[in-house]
């Protein structure tokens, strides 16, 4: 082969490319911008017609106006990032770089299949935890790596909550309790609780349930044991009312933990990273679950 053919061959090599590149940039190019439509318009069944998965993010960046400002193509797949506009009705404004990933189905036809920057993990409890404990790594970086990897770490984050849970159930207590039912009909009760776990209690709250003398129950009442934390190895005093018990014999009392003050705890705590692996080891049969 001549150096002339080489060179023949070599030029019409780029200009396909060129070509191709071109073809692939100007189709991207168009369904990033209907994405951006409908997403301006609230429109999220038609989103998700475009975008597979988009149904997987729990929230996500809404947008006023989004502007193309660079493609890039590498290893089948075309990247396209819009910076995007947003003010919520409070007159913030919200901007911010979003990445669409775009490949060819087995079809031939270039679908929207990732993103990046589309929605906020950062706040999210599962997503704090999951970076401590080594089940979300520094390779998850795009939205849909990160939904997968929070799919393995609520199943970390859900057996570490039920111990937390089991533990506060165990050793925080109500000691020393008593009711009396009023001429009114109405009743009123005091007691301590006693917290022997290692957390602080903040609006820690009850339930008292008045029964019949053969212990069905007439009805309940809820209220907050104090409003200030119980420290750990401390204790409070604290005292109810109850409008309306409707001549019940006997009661008894519940302790209420709340949800949040669980999952703030454990994503808040130092963890070593290997939280995950040893989960999963544990659990082999969990990996093949979604």
């Amino acid at each position: 082969m001549t150096r002339q053919n080489i060179l023949i061959g070599f030029l019409a090599l780029t200009f396909l490319t060129a070509c191709e590149s071109s073809k692939l940039k100007k189709e991207a190019e168009a369904k990033a911008k209907q994405f951006f439509t409908y997403l301006k318009q609230g429109e999220e069944k038609k989103l998700t017609e475009i975008y597979k998965d988009f149904g997987k993010l729990e929230t996500f960046y809404k947008s006023d106006s989004a502007v193309i400002t660079f493609f890039n193509f590498k290893d089948d797949i075309t990247t396209v990032s819009v910076h995007n506009r947003f003010t919520n009705g409070l007159g913030k404004l919200n901007e911010r770089d979003i990445l669409l990933f775009f490949k060819n189905d087995s079809a031939g036809h270039l679908v929207l299949y990732d993103s990046k920057g589309l929605t906020d993990f950062s706040e999210k409890n599962e997503y704090k935890f999951g970076s401590k404990t080594g089940c979300i790594s520094t390779n998850d970086t795009t939205d849909q790596q990160i939904v997968s990897a929070l799919v393995k770490t609520n199943k970390v984050f859900m057996e570490k909550a039920l111990d937390v849970y089991l533990e506060l159930k165990k050793d925080i207590r109500v000691t020393d309790w008593s009711w009396e039912t009023l001429y009114s009909g109405s009743a009123s009760g005091k007691g301590i609780v006693v917290n022997n776990s290692r957390f602080d209690i903040p609006s820690l709250k009850y339930t008292v349930t008045f029964k019949t003398r053969s212990g069905d129950p007439i009805t309940t009442d809820k209220g907050t044991i104090s409003n200030d934390p119980i420290p750990a190895g401390g204790s409070t005093s604290f005292s109810f009312y109850s409008d309306y018990v409707g001549g019940a014999s006997t009661a008894s009392i519940e302790l209420n933990f709340d949800d949040d003050l669980i999952f703030n705890y454990l994503a808040g705590k130092d963890w070593t990273g290997k939280e995950c692996d040893e989960y999963f080891k544990n659990h082999p049969e969990e990996l093949t679950k979604k």
